[in-house]
């Protein structure tokens, strides 16, 4: 099981209810075993997480959070259609394409409604990824991720957002970037779309334990920018692209490549820089 989608587990029950759980599986150790034997476990790996955080303080084990970041700044953008990387500013629109769901069901995520939406949804982002240039989706890849069986996991987009204004139930929201109003329209009139749209219609009227939204913001060029510094890959980081593929060029093929990456240059310098704008003087 991922760490992902365990921790989106975990906010189907309260802390309360999972510290009940584990006192439970330690009365019955204290139960059945002599009593010294039944809290060594626990108290073995409150010593090695104690010692380990200690040791990682002190620079003597390594930090498994630092893993994956990227050291220093950068910032992402398009890459040029062929391919190749240039100094001048992005010259697309972005659009940004905000959708959340949550389960007001008593069992959570794991209710039977919740499952049906977790396909539909599938079935939406794999038609988008699948048809690209048609609907201009600029995200993660979702062929060979093909489990359905948790909303959002797996499925392309950023990894979930989740809000944590309660204690359990809390809303998942992703996040996704189209090329412009009219690609993310088209893929809003699709066959899958329209499916999961109709199906969601009627369980909304039907029954309030499936709660959905989403926010669309269109940003036009020269109007956007990012920048990330010492943090794993997320938002249009995180993103793919056509572009031409240069050893097909004869056959006018395309090929899938990451957002481009800037690390250092004049483009670093600030917001309206990475825009390609001038700097407001206050």
């Amino acid at each position: 099981m991922s760490s992902v989608r365990w921790n989106i587990m975990k906010d189907d029950v309260e802390l309360s209810t999972t510290l009940l759980i584990g006192a439970g599986l330690q009365s019955l150790l204290v139960l059945f075993l002599p009593p010294y034997v039944a809290i060594l476990p626990a108290c073995l790996l409150l010593l090695y997480r104690v010692a380990s955080t200690y040791l990682m303080t002190l620079g003597l084990v390594q930090n498994p959070r630092l893993k994956k970041i990227t050291k220093g700044r950068l910032w992402a953008t398009y890459p040029d259609l062929d391919g190749s990387s240039t100094e001048s500013p992005p010259e697309n629109n972005v659009v940004l394409f905000i959708l959340g769901a949550r389960s007001n069901h008593p069992l959570g995520r794991s209710a039977p409604e919740f499952q049906e939406l977790a396909v539909h949804f599938h079935a939406m982002w794999k038609e988008a990824e699948e048809n690209r240039e048609l609907y201009g989706l600029a995200n993660p890849s979702v062929r060979n991720r093909l489990n359905q069986s948790y909303l959002f996991i797996d499925l392309g987009k950023t990894f979930p957002l989740m809000s944590t204004e309660q204690a359990s139930g809390n809303i998942l929201v992703t996040l996704s970037y189209w090329k412009s109003i009219e690609h993310l329209h088209a893929f809003a009139r699709g066959p899958a779309h329209r499916r999961g749209w109709d199906w969601m219609n009627k369980k909304v009227d039907k029954s309030p334990t499936i709660g959905i939204m989403h926010e669309t913001y269109s940003t036009p060029y020269r109007h956007w920018e990012n920048v990330y510094a010492n943090m794993t890959p997320f938002g249009f980081a995180q993103t793919k692209h056509l572009v031409h593929d240069k050893e097909e060029e004869s056959n006018g093929s395309w090929k899938l490549v990451d957002a481009k990456i800037e690390t250092r240059g004049p483009r670093l310098g600030g917001m309206y820089t990475r825009m390609g704008r001038k700097e407001v003087q206050a």
